[in-house]
Parts: structure tokens; sequence; C-alpha cells
């Protein structure tokens, strides 16, 4: 077992706090029963203490009683069961003291500095403990002794007991502390094994799922949900991937082909001119469609330049609609706008530009001659909204959830003649959700289309 694996610092985590447990408790019950045996047995001195102060009572008031030494040193009805006693004078000397007690203090206490139910204290003795009580009597002060050596044997073999028992409790706990550990990361073990499976010709495996509802069952279903992102990603990746390549493979293969039959035989300037401008009409295409890749790319990375800053949402529409009003002319098209200042944004003024750009470049692109496009700048419930509507042909149902799709061409023939790739609402999209906002479409087959840009608004 690795120090440092889980299993191992859970183990010895354990024992250590089994040991500071026991040691807490050890010393707690120690003192507890010390205390407790030290209760009993001042409980029974101050019983007998009463009975001294009654006998003493009692001699005073008999008239016919001999000296008070000799009465004690007979009364064994006083000294029962090894309990000593000895009694100091009002003077400070000792009136009597029992076998034994010359060792405990050889001063005589004082009355008048002792409280009415006494003090008791621990006393060693030619090496035997007593507990002894000092309290004031009617001729002085007394002192009542027992020894405790029994009752310190009794805790001296507790402690011994559970000195020599906790190690053996402390190793059976601590294997029984590895064992539970083993039992409880066994899943554990078992989801890792199975994710280091999972690669990249495997996406779609699962970790399984107990059905337990605990940690481990909400841990193997996050990773679950992981894994089926991170699926979704690599084929989003794989596509893009493939679809980049089939894209730029046309261009490249006309450059090639047209340049190769250029240099096949000698031909006349007209030839030549008529064959480089093909070349050079499909290099540009080739340049726009690496631009558009590589702009998704830094967007995919989050370093696509975007610089918010406050600015109002009309003036990069302004200058959008004047360079697709041109085009618009250019087909044949009614080109209406409707733009309200007064709608301040943060934003990039050359991304959203290019954003609406796209929008309206493709409504110019896919409305017949004769045909109109709408533009209109509103703001409400705190976000700008730039609607372009055309009234082309329209977006087929089936079509229209893939429309933001990268490489996605709901009409492939009509964007291979205009151009596209079927990059630029996924562009667009990029750089409206770079600006905290979103794009959206609605349309129906023959009854043209709405991109509806919806931006928050920051007060400038």
């Amino acid at each position: 077992m690795s120090p440092r694996s889980i299993r191992f610092r859970l183990t010895a985590w354990y024992a250590v706090i089994l040991t500071v447990t026991f040691a807490v408790v050890g010393v707690g019950a120690w003192w507890a029963i010390r205390d407790s045996i030290h209760d009993t047995i001042d409980k029974d001195l101050r019983s007998r203490l009463q009975a001294v102060r009654d006998y003493l009572h009692q001699q005073a008031a008999d008239p016919d009683s001999g000296p008070l030494a000799e009465e004690l040193a007979e009364d064994a009805a006083l000294t029962p069961a090894g309990t000593l006693i000895r009694l100091a004078g009002a003077d400070g000397r000792w009136i009597y003291q029992s076998p034994g007690t010359k060792q405990w203090d050889a001063k005589p206490p004082l009355a008048s500095r002792l409280p009415e139910r006494g003090e008791t204290e621990t006393v060693v003795a030619a090496g035997r403990p007593f507990r002894v009580l000092t309290a004031p009597v009617s001729v002085g002060a007394v002192q009542i002794g027992t020894p405790i050596d029994e009752y310190y044997e009794m805790l001296g073999d507790f402690t011994w007991t559970a000195a020599l028992a906790s190690p053996l409790i402390l190793l059976l706990a601590s294997a029984a502390g590895y064992w539970m550990s083993r039992r409880a990361l066994e899943p554990v073990d078992r989801i890792a094994r199975t994710a280091e499976e999972i690669g990249a010709q495997n996406l779609s495996e699962r970790l399984p799922l107990l059905g337990a509802g605990d940690e481990l069952d909400r841990l193997s279903a996050t990773l679950n949900a992981m894994f089926a992102r991170l699926e979704a990603a690599f084929h989003r990746i794989t596509r893009f991937t493939a679809d980049a390549s089939h894209e730029l493979r046309t261009p490249v293969a006309v450059i090639r082909t047209t340049a190769e039959l250029a240099l096949s035989k000698p031909r006349g300037q007209e030839e030549y001119t008529r064959e480089l401008a093909r070349i050079l009409a499909e290099s540009e295409r080739a340049s726009r469609l690496i631009e558009d890749l590589m702009t998704l790319a830094r967007a995919d990375a989050g370093d696509d330049g975007v610089v918010p800053e406050p600015l109002d949402l009309a003036e990069p529409l302004r200058e959008a609609c004047a360079e697709a009003g041109v085009l618009a002319d250019a087909a044949g098209l009614r080109f209406h706008t409707e733009i309200r200042s007064g709608c301040p944004v943060a934003g990039d003024c050359q991304a959203l530009r290019r954003l609406f750009l796209i929008l309206l470049d493709n409504a110019v692109k896919y409305t017949p001659t004769g045909g109109e496009i709408r533009v209109v700048l509103s703001a409400g419930q705190g976000a700008a909204v730039v609607e372009v509507q055309d009234s082309g042909a329209g977006i087929a149902p089936e079509d229209l959830p893939h429309v933001f799709d990268r490489f996605y061409r709901a009409a492939k023939d009509r964007s291979r003649k205009t151009g596209g790739a079927g990059l630029g609402l996924a562009i667009a999209q990029c750089i409206a959700a770079r600006h905290g906002g979103a794009v959206s479409a609605q349309s129906a087959p023959g009854a043209g289309s709405l991109f509806r840009v919806r931006l928050p608004l920051r007060p400038l």
C-alpha cells in the first residue's frame, strides 16, 4: 500500500484519531475513577467526623469521664477497620495520636484556619497513601485518616490494563479501518480502471452506475456527462476537420489543375490571362475559407481579439447597412432600415459590423430580384434587438435547427454558386456569444427568413 494512496492516508488518520481518542478517554477515565475514590472516602471520613464530634460532646457533658486521651485510646469504636485519628487542642498541642499518624505532619493544625466541614488531602506515610480529613472540633482540631493503597492498586491495575490493551485494540481497529477503506474505495478503483480504458476509439463507453444514489454514483454520473460532452466535442472536431479538408480540396485542386494545363503547352497571352484569373479567384476563395477557419479557431480558444468597449449599436449597424445597400441595389432589391440611436452596448465595433454584414450578405444572396430586405434596430427589456428580414425562398423546417452549424448549407447547390462554405452564420453566432448575446432564426419555405440578434444593453 503506497503511503500516498487515499487508503493509506484514511487508515493512518483513523489510527491517529483512535489513538488520540483512547488517550483522552483513558486519561479522563483515570481522573474520574480517582475522583470517585476520593469522593467515596471523603464522604465516609465526614460521617466519622460527625461521630467524633458527638463523642466529644458526650465526654464534655459527663463529669465522671477520665482524661480525654485515655478515653480515646480505650474507645475502639472511633477507630474501626484501620481508621486512624489524632486530636489537637486549642493551644496547638497534640492531645491524642493513633499509632501510625505521627508520620503524616508533625505540626498540629489550627482550628481557626479550618472550614466547618473540614479539608481533605492525600498524604504518603512510610510509602503508603492515606486520605486525611482535617476539621475543627470543640476541643481544637481533629485529623481522621484511612489508608487508600488498595484503591490505588485497583487504579494502577486499570492503568496497566488500559496501557497494555490499547495497542492491541488500536491494531485491530486500524486493520478494521483498512478493510473498511478498501471496501469503500473499491468502486473508485473500478471507476479509475474503466476511465483508463476509455479513449478516442471508444468514447461511447460509460462508467457503471450502482444505483445506490451515493457520492460515488453521483461521481460516475458526473464523469459520464463529461465523457458525453467530450464525445460530442471530439465528433465536432472530427467533422470540422473533415469538412474543412473537403472545402479546401476543391480550390486547391482547381488551382493545381489550371496551373498544370497552362504549363502543358505554349499558349497565347489571352489564355494565360484567363487561367491566371481563374487561379486568382480560387486562391481568394481559399483565403476567405482559411480566414474564416482561423476566426472560428480563435473564437474556440478564446483569443479572437474582441475588445468590448462602450458604443452605440446603431453605429456598426449603419456601417454594415451602407455596404449591404450597395449590394442590394446591384441585385435589384428594395432595402429598408429603421435604425434608432441610443442602444448602448459593450462590444467591438468591427466584430459587430462583421456580424451584421454576414446576415445582410446572406439576405442579399438568397433573395430573388425584386424582393425586399428590412433591417430594424430596437431596444427593450434590457436588450438591443437587431432584426434582418428578407422575402427570399426561406429555409426548410428540417434545415432550420442546423443553419448555425459549421459547414452546414441548407441549399448546397446555391451555396456553391455563391461561393459560401457554410461558415458565415457560425461566425455570426460566435461573435454574438462573445458579446453576451445570441442569434436566432425564423423561417418558412416561400415566406422569407428573419434573423434576430439580441445583445444586452450597457449604459454608456
